[in-house]
């Protein structure tokens, strides 16, 4: 990557480009319904740049055609999501990967970017993550994408094996529940209407892991912990999964997919944290559970939104 000159008193600028987080999501997420990769960027540089220099670097992509926009601008936020999707593609082509999954959308501030891709290997999907930013960087520095994938493909040719995604596809039926308020209270309800239906429950909340009304494991167990000592409960024929915003955000969901998703209600609750500052964005979160329930299933959802 190109070093920037020191300013003055000897304080080091911000970097153009700067990578804040990679986070490899084990299950379905809010970007896909497969394990994929969060690569999280601040680009003051592309964001700031003046429209001359960013024509340069949308003709060095390939992106010709595409008008820059004003610095500082929603329209400049949206030309470099296009440019970083670009970049993730030709990035992965060069490693090998023909077919990727990419999508990009808004960070919380107009200088930040995020861009998900699906992923099958652990260590080359972290290390795909963690090029992106330096490429992005060499391609506003002024060079050309081909040159700028080139100095960095390496690091993921050579990243290789790693541990599969650890999300568990469920072989029996499994109900997941989320929401603002009621998940555990929905969680237990349900799961004493499928013992009294004569099945074998095991359910996961907040409260712990609970296998036929006997808790075996105590703590919060929202999220794909949970998921995981549910299922592996020997004998089991149900599972109720309390399926908390923060696990699927941070983790993913802990199962492929569900027989029966509910959304208990979504109200303006826990918004400033991982990104989600907004009702809207809220609401997304929560229907997570609902777009892996297949057409066979139930979606059960409240009409209430506060």
């Amino acid at each position: 990557m190109t070093e920037q000159p020191a300013a003055a008193g000897g304080v080091d600028p911000a970097p153009a480009v700067s990578t804040t987080e990679v986070r490899l999501l084990e299950g379905p997420n809010l970007y896909f319904t497969r394990p994929a990769v969060k690569v999280t960027l601040l680009v003051p540089g592309w964001v700031g740049a003046d429209t001359t220099r960013m024509s340069a670097a949308c003709r060095a992509v390939g992106l010709d055609r595409v008008l820059p926009g004003e610095p500082g601008t929603g329209q400049r936020q949206r030309v470099v999501l296009r440019l970083a999707e670009r970049a993730l593609r030709a990035l992965a082509a060069a490693a090998g990967t023909r077919r990727l999954g990419v999508r990009a959308r808004p960070g919380g501030a107009i200088d930040e970017v995020v861009c998900a891709f699906v992923w099958r290997h652990r260590d080359r999907a972290r290390a795909l993550g963690e090029c992106l930013g330096p490429v992005l960087a060499d391609v506003l520095a002024g060079a050309m994408l081909e040159e700028a994938v080139g100095r960095h493909v390496d690091a993921v040719r050579e990243a290789t094996g790693g541990e599969p995604p650890r999300v568990v596809s469920p072989r029996i039926p499994v109900v997941s529940v989320t929401g603002t308020n009621g998940k555990t209270t929905t969680t237990r309800l349900l799961a004493h209407i499928s013992m009294t239906a004569g099945k074998r429950t095991a359910w996961s909340s907040t409260d712990g892991i609970v296998v036929q009304g006997e808790m075996v494991e105590p703590g919060d167990y929202s999220g794909p912990a949970g998921a995981r000592g549910v299922l592996k409960a020997p004998g089991v024929e149900v599972g109720i999964l309390e399926t908390a915003r923060g696990g699927m955000l941070l983790r993913g969901m802990g199962v492929s997919h569900n027989d029966v998703s509910v959304v208990t209600n979504v109200s303006a609750d826990h918004l400033g944290l991982q990104g989600i500052d907004t009702l809207d964005q809220l609401a997304e979160v929560k229907a997570i559970v609902t777009r892996v329930t297949p057409a066979s299933g139930w979606r059960c959802t409240s009409s209430r939104a506060q």
